[in-house]
């Protein structure tokens, strides 16, 4: 009788409890659903599109040799400085300057020629005033002199020609940069054209980037670029579209744009580069937290506050950044908009407000 006793007053006691948590659920419910809210931001927002490229030098000149001979000296070296017109090299002239001797010795006959040539015209056509020298005689001296003209006009040209070619058996560097690479030696005979140096511009740049193909529309000529590359984190480089490429590549799908910037100190050719170029900008767009929006129908909706009571409202958004949305349409700059606990609730839901929290 005992063991029966204590069995109905456990049941009695456990339907007692059960009763008093469903009355409590109750009483919550109807009290409504705690959230934070908080009101909606303006703000400037750039439009950025985001890219990965190469950092190429604008000016790269091989600097090759333009005469023969065998090189005597070497004045730069691999990653060294230079300034236009520096000494690089330096090819043995012996040669060189025997031509311009022989050139300028030719250069001096033909002029001798020509003016003793010039002297007998002129006599001859004293002469010709009084009849005393026949016509023949006057017209063949007459092109002799001319013949001479042109032949010592030849003997200057081949004396600048020899003067050029002695003038290039000293090298020198055409733009200011580095060295990127030596191709010679000490005693190395070199030939026209055989490359000595290879030379890069570093201090003016351009990226080479690649952007996906459906934002070709949206990217043209003069836009600002902000660059950054993992060997120079501490630097941030600014420069403008200089051209895009009217063809999208078959393979990546993505179009080539081209950026040139100034270098910011210590950026070199070669190295990768994230790119963000700014299509558009925004005075006092208005945002909301990213929590904010909710998706319900089908439709992005922010739930404002109405009194104690959500107001569902479908918006059109625009950009979006990780903590914060901009609202296009449906939404007022001094509403009451609610973050946290924006999904447990629907149109007219009743509410406990927390807090207001202010927009990130």
């Amino acid at each position: 009788m005992k063991r029966i006793a204590l069995g109905v007053l456990a049941l009695a006691l456990f339907g007692c409890g059960k009763s008093a948590e469903t009355d409590i659920n109750v009483i919550e419910t109807l009290a409504g659903t705690r959230v934070v809210v908080t009101s909606p931001r303006q703000q400037s927002i750039d439009y950025v599109l985001t890219a990965l490229g190469t950092v190429e030098s604008i000016h790269h000149p091989t600097i090759s040799a333009e005469t023969s001979g065998q090189i005597v000296g070497i004045e730069a070296h691999e990653g060294g400085a230079v300034e236009v017109q520096q000494l690089l090299a330096t090819i043995d002239n012996t040669l060189h300057k025997i031509e311009a001797e022989k050139a300028w010795s030719e250069l001096q006959r033909q002029e001798a020629q020509l003016n003793n040539q010039q002297r007998e015209v002129n006599r001859l056509l004293h002469l010709a005033k009084s009849q005393s020298v026949s016509k023949d005689r006057l017209e063949d001296e007459q092109a002799q002199l001319q013949m001479l003209t042109v032949q010592r006009d030849v003997a200057k040209k081949q004396r600048q020609q020899a003067l050029y070619l002695d003038s290039k058996t000293r090298v020198q560097a055409p733009i200011e940069g580095l060295i990127a690479r030596r191709h010679i030696s000490l005693g190395d005979y070199v030939t026209p054209g055989q490359p000595l140096f290879n030379l890069v511009s570093v201090k003016r740049l351009r990226a080479r980037l690649a952007f996906p193909e459906h934002q070709a529309t949206s990217i043209s000529v003069g836009k600002p670029v902000s660059l950054q590359t993992p060997g120079a984190k501490a630097s941030i480089a600014v420069g403008t579209v200089t051209s895009v490429n009217p063809q999208i590549d078959p393979l990546s799908r993505a179009i080539e744009v081209i950026v040139e910037f100034d270098n910011p100190g210590d950026w070199y050719p070669g190295a990768s580069v994230d790119a963000t170029l700014i299509v558009r900008q925004t005075e006092n767009a208005l945002t909301v937290p990213t929590l904010s929006v909710v998706r319900r129908g089908g439709n992005e909706v922010v739930f404002v506050v109405d009194g104690e009571v959500a107001s569902q409202r479908t918006v059109k958004l625009g950009w979006r950044e990780d903590e914060w949305v901009e609202v296009v349409e449906g939404l007022m700059a001094h509403d009451r908009v609610v973050t946290e606990g924006s999904a447990l609730i629907s149109d007219g839901s009743q509410l406990l407000i927390s807090a207001n929290k202010p927009t990130p």
